[in-house]
């Protein structure tokens, strides 16, 4: 099932990924015309597959902040202002309030109401490809959170997220740095080949990530659902925030602090 059909962003309409160029924003230069539509990867078992809701989305509570029951909390831990943009399925009521005027500086609140299912995509450029924190709260799921951290699409930066403070889903390594050649580099992010590969295997430039973030549509084990019932997540980007359990090779905070000269960001294009 192929997801995302409703766009909600504060950026831009977001381009096919064979026309993504530099985005007409601030005196960038336009991007190509886009000529197909993008089409996206499903993580597997993730916050977005799912079936269709089995009752529409109460617009009256999608209206006010008191609608909602579930809050994103995102922290930029990665050293540098990011672009954010939002997606959600078709028939999804939209997030509420204002989640960061399209730029994390240091931090933001992205508010879900109940019967939305969508995800949040972060990076250095505005791209469908980026990294996504993936989030569900509907009806047929009990109204239990789904989340996972999901580079099936892409990769741009690292992300973890948390639950009453346990990382349970993402990677916290920057796959830019790892000495693996992105085999489909797109402005910004690194495009994943394997998005339409149910069962992998994961490219090498994402595979130190595999079983932490979805880096292939049935790569599971990052699916987090049944893990955030208190209702608040907290999400952070960057190499400096803290691994969950399912990560491979964590980093000790120590190899961190020696090698932060080397660990500082550049934009990828």
């Amino acid at each position: 099932m192929h997801l995302f059909v409703q766009v909600v962003t504060v950026a831009l309409a977001i381009a096919p990924a064979a026309a993504i160029g530099r985005v007409t924003r601030r005196g960038s230069p336009s991007p190509p015309a886009p000529t197909s539509s993008y089409t996206y990867g499903t993580a597997i078992g993730g916050a977005l597959d799912m079936p269709t809701p089995t009752t529409p989305p109460d617009v009256n509570r999608a209206k006010g902040l008191d609608a909602a029951e579930l809050t994103v909390h995102i922290i930029n831990s990665y050293g540098t202002p990011l672009k954010i943009s939002y997606n959600s399925n078709e028939g999804s009521p939209t997030i509420l309030g204002n989640p960061g005027a399209d730029v994390i500086a240091q931090a933001t609140d992205v508010v879900v109401p109940r019967d939305f299912a969508g995800a949040i995509l972060v990076g250095e450029t505005w791209n469908p490809g980026n990294s996504k924190i993936e989030v569900s709260f509907v009806s047929n799921q009990g109204y239990r959170p789904g989340l996972d951290v999901s580079y099936v699409d892409g990769f741009s930066v690292p992300l973890v997220c948390s639950c009453s403070g346990v990382p349970v889903t993402g990677c916290n390594i920057n796959l830019f740095t790892q000495g693996h050649q992105c085999p489909d580099q797109g402005w910004g992010p690194c495009y994943n080949p394997a998005r339409s590969r149910p069962d992998g295997p994961a490219d090498p430039f994402f595979q130190q990530c595999q079983g932490a973030a979805y880096t292939f549509p049935g790569d599971i084990g990052p699916n987090a659902y049944g893990k955030c019932d208190a209702g608040d997540i907290q999400c952070c980007i960057g190499v400096f925030c803290p691994a969950p359990s399912i990560q491979h090779g964590k980093r000790s905070l120590d190899w961190i602090e020696g090698n932060k000269t080397s660990l500082t960001p550049t934009l990828h294009e």
